[in-house]
């Protein structure tokens, strides 16, 4: 079994101080002499060597955690943007602790309170209402937190996010140019700023075009579901025929949506043109011309990953919020490929 830095200085001798610096490479800095080093690194090869984690915890006051706390992790999204942070963590020796809290704030409380309870150094937070957390923490406790995807009014923590206005904007031009009638706005939970912010680019696209009655396609409902794009697409049908044109606020709306589209008429009619934020690339397989605004979850998480460590270094700015912008891409019966002006 591995040893331990107290294991391998009461075996050989020496001090736990000088352990350490033999095992961390730093003996010639520290001018340890070779007959010493050679036999605690004898000592390391033989047994192997381990950090006692807790104990250097609480010696140096930081874990080397961060805690990640979304929504929703079965969402594309917000799974990719975990992963971004994952790999950013590990390359700075630290470990990402996750949570989800399903879009209750009750729930989100909780998540935030049991990750401060477990040390976590800091935390990126998609929040699911104003955030507000100096509330769940020890009095004078000090929480270094970036907000990720979702930027509130008010909001006293930096942010980073998509632009979602322009996304708004551009994918609605995409739709509109392909010269299908428009239909339908749907969207999930339209009170979350990043729909909010959708919402707005929509309007101007609408009104750019000339679409007086913009207003009269939003259809909203309170949740971001597959389950919520099903709701959506029946009360659509129930008004008629089938859509012409949509567009929806997430993936897991479109998903919904189409379900609820091809059992009513038996088929998703080829002619029918969508839009929808965020990708993937089994949007190739449907025989539609398909539009989706791809955020840049890579980008996101690079950049929230730095505003936190900022906030690590103690390196204390006045809040601010990071937009990141989306790429236009076309999809549908073909392969992926941007839309002409897809840099958003």
């Amino acid at each position: 079994m591995p040893k331990t830095v107290a294991e391998i200085a009461r075996e050989t001798g020496f001090s736990a101080t000088t352990v350490r610096l033999i095992a961390n490479g730093q003996a010639g800095k520290y001018r340890i002499s070779e007959a010493t080093a050679k036999i605690v690194e004898e000592q390391i090869r033989r047994y192997g060597f381990v950090v006692n984690h807790a104990a250097r915890s609480l010696k140096l006051k930081r874990t080397d955690t961060i805690g990640l706390v979304v929504p929703e992790l079965s969402n594309a999204f917000f799974a990719r943007l975990m992963s971004g942070l994952e790999e950013l963590c590990r390359g700075s020796g630290l470990v990402l602790l996750t949570s989800s809290t399903n879009e209750n704030p009750d729930l989100e409380d909780r998540a935030i309170r049991s990750l401060w309870a477990r040390g976590v150094d800091g935390l990126i937070v998609a929040p699911c209402r104003t955030p507000d957390y100096g509330r769940l923490f020890a009095k004078n406790a000090k929480m270094p937190i970036v907000a990720v995807d979702r930027a509130y009014p008010d909001s006293r923590y930096p942010s980073v996010v998509s632009d979602n206005v322009e996304a708004g904007l551009t994918l609605t031009r995409a739709v509109l140019a392909t010269g299908a009638p428009l239909t339908a706005f749907f969207c999930g939970q339209p009170e979350l700023p990043t729909i909010a912010g959708r919402i707005r680019g929509f309007a101007a696209a609408c009104q750019e075009a000339g679409v007086a009655d913009w207003k009269e396609l939003i259809l909203r409902t309170a949740e971001n579901s597959v389950g919520a794009g099903r709701t959506l697409m029946g009360q659509l049908l129930e008004r008629g025929r089938p859509p012409a044109s949509f567009v929806c606020s997430s993936l897991m709306v479109l998903e919904g949506a189409t379900q609820r589209l091809k059992e009513r008429i038996g088929r998703i009619p080829p002619e029918t043109v969508m839009g929808t934020f965020d990708d993937q690339e089994s949007l190739d397989f449907l025989p539609n011309r398909v539009f989706s605004a791809r955020q840049n979850e890579r980008e996101l998480a690079s950049l929230a990953f730095a505003q936190l460590k900022e906030l690590l270094s103690g390196r204390i700015s006045p809040p601010e919020q990071t937009i990141v912008s989306f790429q236009l891409v076309r999809r549908g019966g073909a392969r992926c490929e941007p839309a002409a002006g897809a840099g958003l």
